[in-house]
């Protein structure tokens, strides 16, 4: 069942996740959750099923919040979300920990740009597309916290329901010396693996990634390219 896949994609939950995949030349086209910042499984799902509320959205372009304009100008322009990764009372901490930390979704060409990516997702699901989703977890990054195998099922579930896929789960954390990888889960719908690292650097975790890749067969000739699915 592994030897067919036409494309590879990211589901987050941070960046990362987008860079090891181009990085590995598996990311032919842009996905909606390349740049997403998410901290549950269930927005995650939410955004699947429903796409982006922009009622829900606040652009840091338009603040007039003095620190946010410096940080503007540091880091660039920001989308919160009201409903994720939002603290209603601490606007700076909200930036930090933006929904898109890398888009403005006020900018007519970047909300144009999700629509086309949101698009592509509705043309995988609708011709079942086979399809390996990727989520990288990194639980002593920054803010970010460890995934339940309660929500990890969950999200496979809800995957292998609506789209023709697998889900590769790889959680990057360093515990001892005893091993490099290790498999965690292994059935129809989904893998699970530990890489013993917590770098999110890429060129660290290259080696085991390589050998976790392999196992799927993905014949690189065969992945649906930009022209393709867009």
């Amino acid at each position: 069942m592994d030897k067919d896949y036409c494309c590879v994609i990211s589901l987050g939950m941070r960046c990362f996740t987008e860079i090891f995949l181009k990085n590995m030349s598996f990311k032919q086209f842009s996905m909606p959750f390349d740049g997403m910042y998410s901290v549950k499984i269930a927005d995650i799902i939410d955004i699947m099923k429903n796409g982006i509320n922009y009622n829900d959205l606040i652009y840091t372009e338009i603040l007039n919040d003095p620190l946010i304009i410096e940080l503007n100008k540091k880091h660039g322009y920001r989308t919160i979300n009201k409903k994720i990764n939002y603290n209603s009372s601490d606007l700076l901490e909200s930036y930090h920990n933006a929904f898109l930390p890398h888009h403005n979704l006020n900018d007519i060409n970047i909300k144009k740009h999700f629509e086309r990516c949101f698009e592509r997702l509705k043309k995988i699901e609708n011709n079942k597309i086979k399809t390996l989703f990727c989520i990288f977890i990194f639980p002593n990054y920054s803010i970010d916290k460890d995934v339940s195998k309660e929500d990890i099922y969950q999200l496979s579930n809800f995957l292998s329901t609506n789209y023709n896929c697998r889900l590769l789960v790889c959680k990057f954390n360093k515990i001892n010396n005893d091993y490099k990888i290790k498999k965690i889960i292994d059935d129809n719908n989904l893998i699970y693996y530990h890489i013993n690292n917590n770098s999110h650097k890429f060129y660290d975790n290259k080696d085991e990634l390589e050998i976790i890749f392999s196992e799927f067969k993905i014949d690189k000739n065969n992945l649906l390219k930009y022209n393709s699915i867009s």
